[in-house]
């Protein structure tokens, strides 16, 4: 009887904590029932195969000492309230792990806790984990000698294995593989397996396949030596037959050779020996330099030194047996992607990576989900939200940043609709501010900077005393006014294959509206923007279509005007200067006094800036991302990248 009164009260009780409670919403418990393991216990398992130990404290802590064997796993964030942090760090632990696992934390409370939950949320057998009971603390004071002075083992994750493939993406499969460098992206794909004879940098020539260009004191004459050790893949040296060969297959193939010809003239070629060839030159050229450091050479033994059997034999770049030159051979090529392999005999020694792969990926976030997926190992980034994105998540990432040697502009068309006048013009100038350029297109100078010269930092010739454009926006559009200006609309156009280009756009509409200009902009891809842009050289017929335009010379290195000279010089009167700018750029690159051509080119930018014609609008950088094991990519400022594979490296 009394057990059953003692009953009813207790139910009594219940009723009324019920009825108390309602309303009001019990608290959640979500952590997940740990099951506790004696020291003494865990010790008699250190050697058992069926148990792992993870010592889940602070990596400071763990590194300093742990328990023999044990794997270490940093569950600080999860312990934080970083679920997921747990779990992706408890998936990484467990993967094709079928075992035991005993938990060692600082006391065996909130970390064991915390990868407990984790452990559970990811599906893992509870059955199978245990808690150390009073944890590393409690191990360390009863086994001293079972305490390792030194880090625990941090086992390999996936981004921490031996690695050796790098992996990037192109924007299209070429149709073969031929010594060329073409446009940037072919340059890109070709770069592994052909090398250049030097390359211009603002260091001076870096050489390759060559070990010495020197001029003699007659400004015409140079001799070039190929380096002793230059060998093809198939193991036939590099020789002054394989650039001859080059010349006689660009005149086969078109009708003529700019290394055989300057000027209009000829170029007389001496074969010294197999190594050494004598080149002279009908007049002083400065620009010759460049124009070896752009030829692809190509090898004369497969085609018997023929180059109509070459013409005759396009399939040979198809085949990945064909011979390379450069760092790599060719491994595959597949439908989307070509595999190139390090070559065990290259001059220069092995690359650090074996492989390189090269599979077509889209372009925007296409691109970016793909790296950001670990499927390429880099990308160019070319905003400032991404490169703050990125910067904030160093432990993934690396970046890299290059000079990437070029000149961003605005032309205006002599021949365009609006037949813009000598004061409208410079009312277009005086309404542009530079600097706003750089933050609105890019936000930041490490990926531009603002120009003063049409020359860049990385040419010998350049000068910072150059005055750069001044802005004035009260002086425009009182010119734009009393020029007829104010009221206008302007064709622009711009590649949009280029980065950056249409936030520079709308950046200079936004500008040229507050002086009553309206920009009609129109955007295309390389294939429409080049014969439009370009009309005039490429006889398209298209040079009254439009009357700004956004273009770039890049690779601008060394010690002459580089490409800035087939616009200096008034080829076929293309872009509105004054012949005298045409007369001292050619004096400029047939000058063998390096002195006297930096004093007529900073002449001439004074000159060439006065006419308003061409408006220097960005230096730009080159930066990339790359994941975190990924390093050297810095370790050659030339873009197109990259020219110098012996310092890229997938281990980093």
């Amino acid at each position: 009887m009394s057990k059953k009164i003692i009953s009813l009260l207790l139910v009594a009780v219940m009723m009324l904590g019920l009825l108390a409670g309602c309303g009001e919403k019990a608290p959640e418990t979500t952590d997940v029932a740990m099951q506790y393991i004696k020291a003494e216990e865990a010790k008699e398992l250190l050697e058992n195969d069926e148990y792992v130990f993870f010592d889940i404290r602070k990596a400071a802590d763990s590194s300093a000492n742990s328990i023999p064997g044990a794997l270490a796993y940093d569950m600080d964030a999860a312990k934080e309230g970083d679920a997921e942090a747990g779990k992706a760090t408890m998936t990484e632990a467990t993967k094709d792990l079928d075992k035991k696992i005993i938990l060692v934390c600082y006391s065996g409370k909130r970390y064991a806790q915390a990868a407990t939950n984790a452990l559970s949320a990811i599906g893992y057998d509870m059955t199978k984990v245990y808690t150390l009971e009073g944890g590393f603390t409690k191990w360390s004071e009863t086994y001293t000698e079972l305490t390792t002075a030194g880090e625990a083992y941090v086992p390999e994750t996936e981004a921490q294995q031996v690695r050796d493939t790098f992996t990037m993406a192109i924007s299209y499969m070429p149709d073969n593989l031929m010594p060329d460098f073409a446009s940037d992206d072919y340059t890109t794909i070709v770069r592994p397996i052909y090398d250049v004879l030097f390359a211009e940098t603002a260091n001076g020539l870096e050489y390759y396949l060559a070990d010495k260009f020197e001029m003699a004191d007659d400004g015409v004459t140079y001799t070039l030596h190929i380096r002793e050790d230059a060998t093809w893949s198939d193991g036939v040296p590099v020789t002054v037959d394989d650039i001859l060969f080059t010349d006689a297959y660009a005149i086969a193939k078109s009708g003529r050779s700019s290394y055989s010809t300057v000027s209009g003239q000829s170029v007389t070629f001496n074969k010294i020996d197999d190594k050494t060839l004598q080149i002279i030159l009908p007049v002083p050229y400065n620009y010759y330099a460049t124009t070896l450091s752009r030829m692809p050479i190509k090898p004369a033994h497969p085609f018997d030194g023929d180059p109509q059997k070459l013409l005759d034999n396009p399939n040979y770049y198809t085949d990945p047996a064909m011979v390379t030159s450069g760092a790599y051979i060719v491994k595959e090529i597949n439908a989307d992607s070509i595999v190139y392999e390090a070559r065990e005999d290259y001059y220069r020694g092995v690359a650090p990576t074996k492989y390189i792969v090269m599979k077509v990926v889209g372009s925007g976030s296409t691109k970016t989900i793909a790296f950001e997926n670990g499927e390429i190992d880099y990308m160019r980034i070319t905003t400032v939200e991404e490169l703050e994105k990125y910067a904030a998540q160093s432990d993934k990432y690396n970046i890299f940043t290059v000079s990437e040697s070029r000149l961003n502009y605005l032309q205006v068309n002599p021949y365009g609709p609006a037949q813009l006048t000598d004061e409208q013009r410079e009312a277009l100038f005086y309404a542009i501010n530079g600097d706003e350029v750089i933050d609105g297109a890019y936000g930041s100078t490490e990926l531009a900077q603002n120009p003063n010269s049409l020359l860049t930092p990385d040419i010998s010739l350049y000068d910072a005393n150059t005055a750069d454009y001044v802005f004035d926006l009260e002086k425009a559009k009182e010119m734009a006014d009393a020029s007829g200006l104010t009221g206008k609309t302007l064709i622009y156009i711009y590649n949009a294959d280029r980065a950056n280009m249409e936030a520079v756009a709308v950046v200079l509409q936004q500008q040229l509206a507050q002086i009553g200009v309206n920009l009609q902009i129109e955007g295309m891809d390389s294939s429409s923007f080049f014969p439009r842009f370009f009309a005039i050289l490429y006889g398209s017929g298209q040079e009254t279509t439009w009357d700004l335009g956004t273009n770039g010379w890049d690779s601008m290195r060394g010690d002459t005007l580089n490409q800035a000279y087939s616009y200096l010089n008034q080829a076929k009167n293309a872009w509105g200067l004054t012949p005298t700018c045409g007369e001292l750029a050619l004096q400029i690159n047939t000058t063998a006094d390096l002195d006297e051509a930096k004093a007529l080119a900073s002449e001439l930018m004074d000159l060439a800036l006065a006419q308003h014609y061409i408006y220097p609008l960005t230096y730009t950088n080159y930066v990339m991302v790359a994941q975190k094991y990924v390093g050297g990519l810095d370790c050659s400022a030339v873009v197109p990248e990259f020219i110098d594979w012996m310092g890229i490296t997938v281990n980093n």
